[in-house]
């Protein structure tokens, strides 16, 4: 790509927007700077000229901060010397970006860099324009931020764009530490879907030694090393969720691709950019995001997928979202505004009948006590058998909402040889990398506030119990691996264990007087604002005192405050079996077969759990809780 092409291209003509933009990425992977210059003229009225400035940075109290100023257009200077464009001191030439907004300044340099995609300029639409001033570059500088000045060394991508219309809907993932490559995906259309759009994802060898390991199975196992693609090239399918989630697929007949990123909306900036249109395009970004990708390979079209390669990036992804609609609980910076107006929020009181956790001293997990769900895993029960119970460690327990780690395959691994020595190489023979297989089960933890008495609540005396919705968290892998074994519940606490996996409601709802019987309440689990799971406590086939029952019988004492049982999941839950799959399923007698053909199985699945993915549980009174799947 020549120079001449970051040169200005507007000669005076209506409509028109020009823009040169950079980001840095810092090399700690928690901070970053995004700027831009803008120019902008509609069919009819005056036209600006603006300057654009955003920084990141993930330790701060307010993680990502925004403004922007503009001028009459006729205060830019375009294409004088080496600068391509100027408004009164800020500037952004061909290898350096200077300039402030607000309480933000910027002094930055770039050099260097790989060779942009030469197919960029043609796959964008003719109304758009774009070519690149530098990609992947060495980058250093400083940012003033409240009068802090803050050294940056890290990676640059600049560019610039110009034309009559604004693309509507864009996508744009930057990871250029993908354990030893750079991920870029970039999706565009000129309609608000992407019915008619364009996608392109690539994934380059690292120009310099990786910052960390790129692949979660074992380190330096040859069979892996050798399966892992050096390069990635494909047209994915694409798509932006609510939840500040980018997701990229390619699906191939031999290989299998997921590629995603994504932020918490604190962490992204908002602004809205006016189309020569009249409307609004709503620009989110975040240059301090996390990123993930995945590669299934098998060896014939119908063959299993296995895992080849993984790579996880926490933190120093540009993460970027362009649509009409604005994306729920995103600051967006109005056209004809400078700087964010936060809503002003009020603190919600507690409810009379919420009241704080107890500590939790021991979790006790029921399962299969919803006859829709005992249907969907295609197990049987026999009538009159009490609930099954099992173990779930109080490390798992998070009130409230927040981010949960996906177990990588190394704490997996380790997990597995603590229920059976010798499992994780017995593991490792069949699958090369291993995935948790994460998944959801939403549903009602049952607290004790108080000694219970079990005998007093069969008879129908209320005993001191409170309530709160649960998401219990599960790698299945481990689960699996347990079927067909004299102990499996032992499996299921592993699978079930890991730190963090029982996300549950801030507050526990403790109706006056306490419980005699379980209250209809209705459940709903949402991915990523899909509903999963939706069903009433109408449908549990155990009263109150029986599960009350089981949980003493499993803790072999009565119960005391801060016990907390966990009340089973109603059907919808992500690893679901057809009628004909269960068939099948029951045929294999081989353990690690069935883990094979779970991995398989999770490679095209759109219902298991991806990191990323955002898992909201609500159960009325018993109050909701959000959980984002992270790195």
């Amino acid at each position: 790509m020549g120079r001449d092409s970051d040169r200005p291209v507007w000669r005076g003509q209506r409509p028109w927007f020009e823009i040169w933009f950079a980001v840095l990425l810092d090399a700690s992977r928690r901070r970053a700077l995004w700027v831009r210059q803008t120019m902008f003229v509609p069919r009819v009225g005056d036209g600006r000229a603006t300057i654009w400035g955003a920084w990141f940075d993930a330790d701060a109290p307010v993680p990502a901060r925004a403004a922007k100023r503009f001028v009459p257009i006729a205060q830019a200077k375009i294409g004088e010397g080496d600068r391509l464009i100027q408004i009164e001191d800020a500037w952004i030439s061909h290898g350096a970006a200077v300039g402030h907004v607000s309480e933000l300044a910027w002094d930055i340099t770039w050099s260097g860099g790989r060779d942009a995609h030469a197919e960029l300029p043609a796959w964008l639409p003719a109304p758009t324009h774009a070519a690149p001033i530098a990609y992947d570059a060495d980058a250093t500088g400083r940012v003033t931020i409240d009068g802090q000045q803050i050294e940056l060394r890290g990676r640059t991508t600049a560019m610039h764009l110009w034309g009559k219309r604004r693309v509507p809907t864009l996508q744009w993932i930057w990871a250029p530490w993908t354990g030893d490559a750079s991920l870029e995906v970039q999706a565009i259309s000129l309609r608000d879907t992407f019915s008619l759009g364009l996608a392109t994802l690539r994934l380059d060898p690292a120009r310099q030694r990786p910052l960390a390991r790129s692949i979660s199975g074992p380190a330096g196992d040859p069979a892996v090393e050798s399966a892992r693609p050096s390069s990635l090239r494909g047209r994915p399918a694409t798509a932006a969720h609510r939840n500040c989630l980018v997701t990229a697929t390619i699906a191939g007949p031999r290989r299998l691709v997921h590629a995603r990123a994504w932020a918490e909306p604190a962490q992204m900036v908002g602004f809205a950019y006016r189309d020569t249109d009249g409307r609004d395009v709503m620009v989110a970004q975040s240059d301090i995001g996390s990123a993930h990708l995945e590669v299934y390979a098998r060896k014939a079209p119908g063959a299993p997928w296995h895992p080849v390669d993984e790579r996880r990036t926490a933190g120093g992804v540009a993460v970027e979202i362009h649509q009409h609609a604005r994306l729920p609980d995103v600051e967006y910076i109005g056209w004809d505004e400078t700087t964010p107006h936060p809503a002003a929020t009020t603190p919600v009181p507690l409810r009379a009948d919420q009241v704080a956790w107890p500590e939790v001293t021991a979790i006790v997990a029921l399962g299969l006590t919803y006859g829709d769900h005992i249907r969907e895993t295609g197990r049987k029960l026999e009538p009159g058998a009490p609930p099954t119970s099992f173990t779930k460690h109080v490390r798992t327990f998070t009130a409230g909402d927040g981010g949960v780690r996906v177990p990588d395959a190394l704490e997996i691994l380790a997990a597995l040889d603590e229920v059976e020595p010798g499992l994780a190489a017995a593991v490792t023979e069949k699958i090369a990398i291993v995935p948790a297989v994460m998944d959801y089960e939403g549903e009602l933890a049952l607290v004790a506030l108080g000694p219970i008495d079990d005998e007093r609540l069969a008879a129908g005396v209320a005993q001191p119990l409170g309530l709160a919705v649960a998401n219990d968290l599960t790698a299945r892998l481990c689960q699996v691996l347990g079927e067909n074994t004299e102990h499996s519940l032992a499996y299921w606490t592993c699978a079930k264990s890991f730190p963090g996996f029982l996300p549950v409601a801030a507050h526990v709802w403790a109706p006056p007087g306490g419980l005699a019987t379980m209250p209809e309440l209705t459940i709903e689990t949402r991915v990523n604002g899909d509903v999963r799971q939706h069903a009433s406590t109408k449908l549990l086939i155990y009263d109150l005192a029986a599960m009350v029952r089981a949980a003493r019988a499993h803790l072999g004492r009565p119960l005391a405050r801060g016990d907390v049982i966990l009340t089973g999941t109603p059907s919808g839950v992500g690893l679901r079996l057809s009628p004909l799959k269960r068939r099948v399923a029951a045929l294999v007698k081989n353990r690690f077969r069935k883990a094979e053909l779970l991995v398989s199985s999770y490679a095209t699945s759109t219902a298991l759990l991806r990191p990323g993915d955002v898992i909201e549980v609500e159960a009325g009174p018993a109050g909701r809780v959000r959980t984002r799947l992270t790195l």
